[in-house]
């Protein structure tokens, strides 16, 4: 049987202050009605107990509609030179407590970069800064935390599996274009047994012939099979070779040992990179749904996004093939009903990011329905830049919204995160809830 679930702030309050930042337009006084009661029932409630909630809102067929968003970290309040939030992600604890982390830095690419864990426990509502940074210096080499993802054991310990990067030389940009070379990094796990407040020492994972993993989105819980850990890897095939792009994830059983590397997607000619992989597990037919941003090599322009599918127990992923949307990052995430739903970066006319629906697991895209969660105007950020692959890694460090991550709080709303600004030098995090 479902709830009714009521907050009893109207829209248009001031909303209570995030960390670093405030709620927009507060919480909507009726969040979700539940499927228990009828959409007549529904108005008749309304109409008896006014809301600044639209009927429409409610009985919005095949809809998606945003119900509310605010910041978790406005970083125009941010003191100091560190103002440039990135590489933004969510995990639910067992516990139903959701935290979500952050790259924090003077620019996209720098050296001070490191990862912060804010926690919220009203469903995204409000945000509190319970972990300021993972320790940086690995084996006496001087690195930063680029991104960080979180898994949970059946013991309770928390695990942080995070992007090293070493930042040694002064140049502290992720790729060099004169040597098509990218930036020693390592894998690194450490552990926490309060939540995320404090953690064990750094330990490097091995990943075999994977010279430059970095992580790649949310881990996956495999019930009854383990933990997944999406990575992707940027070097040589052999010594003194060409550097090429493939998709990888690091296996464990027991969530100690993460020992297995899985392949799960590279070109056979390395024409196209399978760059940004995104994993999530269909409960309902046991398989793991992965998506690309993809970029022809040759042409050096992105092409669509596309989607690769494995079994949950076989661990083997189809070939990727185009979805049809344009775009880059995309996240999955499978609803309870069976649709599939892409959270995905536009970078072209009109740069936004946007909310779409498959019904047939990625084969055909509801567009018609699609939700622009946000937009801004500052014009094509592609034309920021310089055209071409050199160009593209310039742009990352310039573009001002991105990576895009969800979850599903019950199966008719979802919490999303992602990274937006004005300006590249102030990026802030910001949330937003919607109406599936």
């Amino acid at each position: 049987m479902g709830s009714l679930f009521v907050w009893s702030e109207a829209v248009g309050s001031s909303g209570r202050r995030t960390a670093g930042g405030e709620c927009r337009g507060g919480l909507r006084w009726l969040y979700t009605l539940r499927t228990w009661i009828c959409p007549r029932k529904i108005r008749w409630w309304i109409s008896k107990y006014p809301t600044s909630l639209p009927i429409s809102e409610l009985d919005n067929g095949d809809r998606m509609k945003k119900l509310d968003e605010g910041f978790i970290v406005n970083a125009q309040k941010l003191a100091g030179p560190c103002r440039v939030c990135t590489f933004t992600s969510l995990f639910r604890l067992d516990s139903g407590e959701i935290l979500a982390t952050y790259r924090l830095g003077s620019a996209k690419n720098s050296a001070d970069g490191n990862c912060q864990i804010t926690r919220s426990m009203d469903h995204g509502q409000t945000w509190e800064v319970i972990h300021e940074g993972f320790e940086s210096t690995l084996d006496g080499v001087k690195g930063e935390i680029r991104s960080a993802q979180f898994a949970q054991r059946n013991d309770g310990v928390l695990l942080a599996f995070l992007s090293w990067v070493e930042q040694q030389s002064g140049d502290p940009r992720l790729y060099d274009p004169e040597s098509d070379t990218a930036r020693l990094t390592k894998l690194v796990v450490v552990e926490s047994n309060d939540d995320g407040r404090t953690w064990s020492r750094n330990r490097v994972l091995a990943t075999g012939d994977l010279a430059r993993p970095l992580v790649c989105g949310q881990t996956v819980r495999l019930p009854g099979k383990g933990w997944l850990v999406p990575v992707e890897n940027y070097a040589p095939r052999k010594p003194g070779g060409a550097c090429v792009h493939s998709a990888h994830a690091v296996l464990s059983g027991d969530g100690r040992e993460f020992d297995a590397v899985l392949s799960i997607a590279r070109h056979p000619e390395d024409s196209l990179y399978y760059w940004d992989q995104r994993v999530a597990l269909c409960s309902a037919e046991n398989r793991l749904v992965n998506l690309f941003w993809t970029y022809d090599r040759k042409r050096e322009e992105d092409v669509d996004i596309h989607i690769s599918w494995a079994d949950a127990e076989a661990l083997s992923w189809t070939a990727p093939v185009g979805t049809g949307l344009a775009g880059q990052i995309a996240a999955p995430i499978p609803l309870p009903d069976g649709r599939l739903l892409a959270f995905y970066v536009r970078r072209k006319l009109p740069g936004s990011l946007k909310l779409i629906a498959s019904p047939d697991g990625g084969k055909t895209w509801d567009q018609a329905n699609e939700l622009v969660v946000f937009s801004q105007d500052l014009g094509d950020e592609r034309g920021k830049t310089k055209r071409g692959y050199a160009g593209t890694w310039e742009g990352i460090s310039r573009w001002t919204f991105g990576h895009p991550v969800g979850i599903t709080l019950d199966e008719n709303v979802l919490l999303v995160v992602y990274y937006a600004g004005a300006h590249e030098k102030c990026l802030s995090v910001r949330w937003a809830r919607v109406s599936v």
